[in-house]
Formats: C-alpha cells, sequence, structure tokens
C-alpha cells in the first residue's frame, strides 16, 4: 500500500510542465501550496487500514463526528441487494462517510466514485471507480466498462451499492441561488432504474465553504486545487447526513422514462424533511458495540 494519496508522479500524469527536474520542484512546492501535503500525512496516519476500517481512522484522526437522522432506518434495510442514491457536497469526504455509515451495517456495501476518490488505494475493497465525462455523461471508455460489469454483478449477487448519481462535487447555482448536485448523470440513472433492486435516499444536509463554490464560478479547476483545505474543516461542521423512506422495486414500476424517474429520485433526496433529532456518530458506534456485547453474552448463556 503507497503511504501518500498524492505523488508526484499524479501531478505529472495530469500535465507534462511537472515533469523533469524543474517540474518536479514546481510539483512539491504545488503539494505544499495547496495542503496535498496535510492530507498526504493525513492517510499516512491511517493507510495501514483498508475498507470500513480505514474511513473510521480517518474520520477519527480528523475529528469529523457527523451526526444521522433517521437513524433508527439503518436497522431496517433490506436484505440482498439494495441501491442508496446521495448528494455530493464534499466531493469526496462524502465518500469516506457512505462507507463509515452503511458498511457498519452491511460490509459488502460499495460506492461507484469518481478517477478522484478512486486515488484512495486503501478503499479499494469498497470503491468501484469509473470516470466521469463532460457535465451529463460517463465516458464510455474500457475503465468505465469494467466499473459498470463490477457494479451490476455486485448488485445481481445480492449486495448493496451507493451512487453519487450527479458525478462529481455540487456547484453553486447562480440562477437557483443554492448549492447543488449538477444534472445526475443518464447513464447512471438508467443503471439504476434496470437494476430493479430497493433504494435507499441519503441526503447530506451541509456543504463545503461558500468560498469553494465561489471559486466555481471561476473554473472548476480552480475549485477542485481547493478540495483539500476543504477535508479539514468538517470538524467544526459536523456533517448532518439523514436516510431517507427505502423506495420499493414496485414503487420504481410507474416510471417507465429515465427523465421522469431522474427527477423523482432526485427529489427523494433534496426534497427529504430534516429530521427533528440527529445522533452523533459517536452515540451511535456506542450502541452498535453494546448491542453487539449483549449478542455475544446470549450466545454464550
Amino acid at each position: 500500500m503507497k503511504k501518500e494519496l498524492i505523488e508526484i508522479n499524479d501531478l505529472e500524469n495530469i500535465s507534462p510542465i511537472f515533469k523533469g527536474r524543474t517540474g518536479n520542484r514546481l510539483a512539491k512546492f504545488v503539494i505544499r501550496l495547496f495542503a496535498m501535503d496535510r492530507v498526504n500525512k493525513l492517510y499516512e496516519r491511517s493507510c495501514n487500514c483498508s475498507g470500513p476500517a480505514f474511513a473510521a481512522s480517518l474520520l477519527n484522526d480528523l475529528g469529523v463526528n457527523y451526526r444521522i437522522g433517521n437513524a433508527e432506518r439503518l436497522s431496517q434495510l433490506p436484505e440482498g441487494a439494495f441501491i442508496t442514491i446521495s448528494n455530493h457536497p464534499y466531493g469526496g469526504l462524502d465518500g469516506i462517510m457512505l462507507i463509515d455509515l452503511m458498511a457498519s451495517a452491511r460490509p459488502d456495501y460499495k460506492v461507484m466514485v469518481n478517477h478522484i476518490l478512486s486515488l484512495i488505494k486503501a478503499m479499494d475493497v469498497n470503491f468501484i471507480s469509473v470516470k466521469p465525462k463532460g457535465n451529463t455523461e460517463i465516458g464510455i471508455t474500457s475503465k468505465n466498462i469494467n466499473g459498470i460489469r463490477r457494479t451490476l454483478s455486485h448488485l445481481q449477487e445480492g449486495h448493496p451499492v451507493g451512487f453519487f448519481p450527479s458525478g462529481a462535487v455540487s456547484d453553486l447555482s447562480l440562477r437557483e441561488m443554492c448549492v447543488r448536485d449538477r444534472e445526475w448523470q443518464e447513464s447512471v440513472i438508467k443503471l439504476i432504474q434496470s437494476a430493479k433492486v430497493p433504494i435507499v435516499p441519503i441526503r447530506f444536509f451541509d456543504q463545503n465553504s461558500p468560498f469553494f463554490f465561489s471559486l466555481g464560478l471561476i473554473n472548476w479547476r480552480v475549485r477542485l486545487i481547493r478540495m483539500p483545505y476543504e477535508v479539514f474543516n468538517k470538524s467544526k461542521q459536523n456533517p448532518r447526513i439523514s436516510i431517507g423512506e427505502i423506495i420499493s422495486v414496485e414503487e420504481q414500476k410507474q416510471f417507465t422514462d429515465y427523465k421522469s424517474f431522474r427527477s423523482f429520485l432526485r427529489n427523494s433526496v433534496y426534497k427529504m424533511p430534516k429530521p427533528e433529532l440527529f445522533i452523533p456518530r459517536e452515540e451511535l458506534n456506542s450502541q452498535k458495540a453494546t448491542s453487539k456485547d449483549k449478542e455475544q453474552i446470549s450466545k454464550t448463556q
């Protein structure tokens, strides 16, 4: 397992300007300037763990004690295959939170992620990587075809899969004067529609800093280099996550075209009522540990 999340050769692959002796010096400067070195140190402290254990270690290191609304629905998750759909306000840490939240109930839970999150090799066991292309579609590449095949196979074998249907971090919409996902990708919606399994909407009620989203008005690449800083401000935020009502296969059948189905799914996330009560992650983990201890005691009696 590599000890650094972002290495010089990663920047070399992005642009030839980082190649050679001079380019490598520039790459080191960029890594320090944009807090990538802080992300590397954070990753190094947890990289000996993998999957859910890595996610938990990383969140503990950051001091991110997210809160869960409708937490009782975790015990009501369907058996076998199901799909979760979520908005994507953080563009990175939300994927880690999802694994930490869901894999505690279903260790076989995987999330389809973009190529940026796929850099986190310690999460390979729970990530299925694809590379979004343009503003609306997943590009047809061998990597994406393999990712889609893995996703369908995982579902067919009776395991759950999570989707961020936008495929990219949320944007600031001047027209709507709010932060929201870009249009959810047609290919992802059709994949979800074809799966014919229960769907669990999950909403993140918080987001990155206003400064982060304002940078997107300049250029998405400018905003991207701010992403490492955004990892370190979530401990003060105490992010809120809510689990929506399960959408049955029967309920899905009323939507025959993908556009109406997409609107329905998006509304199930964005129009989800804000719960009155959010349980801190630490408290939920404590409850789970107590429940496991009781189960072990009952088995020995």
